[in-house]
């Protein structure tokens, strides 16, 4: 980089530029070409009635990260299967991040109805990062939808690898951002569901969104939902993942959560919540076309 470039007041306009730009591209362009292409679906049997013996699976990862794996012996193929599928999202996330703290955690299979009396968690539910844990239901009656439950998992296994790095202060809709962008392809119900939203509503304030969204109002998710995920989205293009590794890291050490964010990024998070919104409301107001929908 040039020495003129490096003048503080030129590399944050730059970087407040860079996001300007990776917002209008995000709810411009990504916004009307979601990937919702169907895919094959495997899937197990139901489980039958024998078999409850609980199956303990340890996980060594790298960086001397440490994951224990629990589910009912009946389980034992599904498990296999999900605990390769860790290792893959550990080896990523450390390509992305470069430093991921060393942790300890666990992914716990649960019948669905222990499930929603432990957690209290509303019915819309299906998996939950509660206690240092990884919890995720499964149905006794129904066969296993593998791919939506390794979308589940590894979408509950990123929130425990963002805990580690924020030391548990990252804000809730970066944290629940990232872990719908780990999962792949988004929800097609999203988009038009915030749309819904904002024909109506302002966009939904990012203090709201500090913490998990399970207690928010039930016609307020998916569009809080959708709007995290756009955020982080915007923030990824623009920075990049090195570059929310080193706002997660201050914030790990206790650095006050705008404080740390106008360090990293160069503006403040005021700032990016209002350009945010403007997309967000111009984009609402543009006509619906079918490749929006799709």
């Amino acid at each position: 980089m040039q020495r003129w470039l490096q003048a503080p007041h030129i590399v944050s306009a730059l970087r407040t530029v860079s996001l300007s730009l990776a917002l209008g591209i995000l709810l411009y362009v990504s916004l009307a070409f979601a990937d919702t292409k169907p895919r094959e679906r495997a899937r197990y049997a139901a489980p039958d009635e024998q078999g409850s013996t609980l199956r303990f699976t340890p996980l060594d990862l790298s960086n001397g990260s440490k994951l224990t794996l629990i589910s009912p012996s009946r389980w034992s193929d599904l498990a296999e299967d999900l605990a390769q599928s860790l290792h893959d999202a550990h080896d990523e996330y450390t390509a992305l991040f470069s430093d991921i703290p060393a942790f300890k955690s666990s992914i716990r299979l649960m019948d669905e109805e222990a499930f929603y009396e432990l957690t209290g968690a509303p019915s819309w539910t299906n998996a939950m990062f509660f206690r240092g844990e990884i919890i995720i239901p499964l149905s006794e009656t129904q066969p296993v939808d593998l791919e939506n439950l390794q979308r589940s998992v590894k979408h509950e296994f990123t929130h425990a690898v963002l805990s580690s790095m924020s030391g548990g202060q990252i804000p809730g809709w970066l944290d629940e951002g990232v872990a719908q962008w780990a999962e792949g392809y988004e929800h097609p119900a999203l988009r038009e569901a915030l749309r819904k939203w904002l024909q109506k509503n302002e966009p939904v304030p990012l203090n709201l969104l500090q913490g998990g969204f399970t207690k928010l109002d039930p016609a307020m998710v998916p569009s809080a939902y959708a709007e995290s995920l756009l955020a982080s989205k915007a923030m990824i293009q623009a920075f990049g993942f090195r570059k929310i590794g080193a706002y997660l890291a201050l914030l790990r050490k206790g650095v006050e959560k705008p404080l740390a964010f106008e360090a990293t990024f160069g503006l403040s998070l005021e700032e990016f919540e209002e350009k945010l919104g403007d997309s967000l409301k111009t984009w609402a107001k543009l006509p619906v076309t079918k490749s929006a929908l799709q």
